[in-house]
């Protein structure tokens, strides 16, 4: 569909340069606002996010199939300055950051939440929250070294970002949150429990570290330090890998 006009051509053009800066979480701090590129990644976010605009680049392919905006056509130019992908398809939407509060945050019961502590790797939280999504669980950030917009967590989700009960809060809070409402099952190379050997079947919260630092100690003080049983030699896993067994262990003990 080259050589179809667009409605913004240059990368001068302010809404442009709007889109851009969408990149940087200060500008999707103000703005509320955040950036989600990809054809499958827009079409999901439909049924979950206020849409505010559709962005769509002829020049790569055929238009988005997204019902609820006509979308504002943009030459390659505008869109490689906005794309954050090696191969873009030409579609992207600006949408209305939710609310990540936990005024809002509402697992379903019993709840299972997984709980990221000081994760600030992107590609670790979006795969954390596709994690999530396959085994019912909700996320809540803890004291987070990113947002859960910044556009790489939103590409490494595919789509899970908006399935996914969500919460992004200080540590303190949500230590409070899950004293309150969860037992507290912390992921720890030296914990005295095994995986095998916790109840999952009660409203739980999860704790996983980030990997350079790990486990906050405030969670230990509140949880179970809990071993994942390994045979080789490495002590601990990545940070998305133990979540996932946390998680698959925990919904097969719901499933029986």
């Amino acid at each position: 569909m080259s050589g179809q006009p667009v409605d913004i051509e240059s990368t001068a053009n302010q809404r442009a340069k709007n889109w851009a800066a969408l990149a940087k979480r200060g500008e999707r701090d103000s703005t509320g606002t955040f950036l989600i590129e990809g054809r499958r990644e827009a079409e999901r976010a439909i049924d979950h996010l206020v849409i505010e605009e559709v962005l769509w680049c002829p020049e790569y392919g055929d238009p988005p199939t997204l019902s609820l905006l006509a979308p504002t056509t943009v030459s390659r130019r505008v869109f490689d300055k906005i794309s954050r992908r090696q191969n873009p398809d030409g579609i992207a939407c600006v949408a209305r950051t939710p609310d990540l509060s936990l005024g809002s945050f509402a697992p379903q019961a019993p709840a299972l939440v997984l709980v990221g502590d000081g994760i600030e790797k992107p590609g670790n939280i979006g795969a954390m929250l596709r994690t999530c999504d396959a085994f019912g669980a909700a996320f809540l950030g803890s004291g987070l070294g990113t947002d859960l917009v910044n556009p790489n967590v939103v590409r490494a989700a595919q789509g899970a970002l908006y399935s996914t009960p969500l919460a992004a809060v200080s540590r303190a809070d949500a230590i409070k949150w899950c004293v309150e409402n969860t037992t507290i099952v912390v992921a720890h190379p030296s914990g005295a429990s095994l995986l095998w050997e916790v109840d999952f079947t009660e409203p739980t919260a999860i704790v996983i570290g980030a990997e350079d630092t790990g486990i906050d100690g405030q969670w230990l003080e509140v949880g179970t330090p809990t071993l994942i049983p390994m045979a080789g030699a490495a002590d601990s896993l990545n940070a998305s890998v133990s979540a996932g067994v946390f998680l698959s262990e925990a919904a097969r003990q719901r499933s029986s």
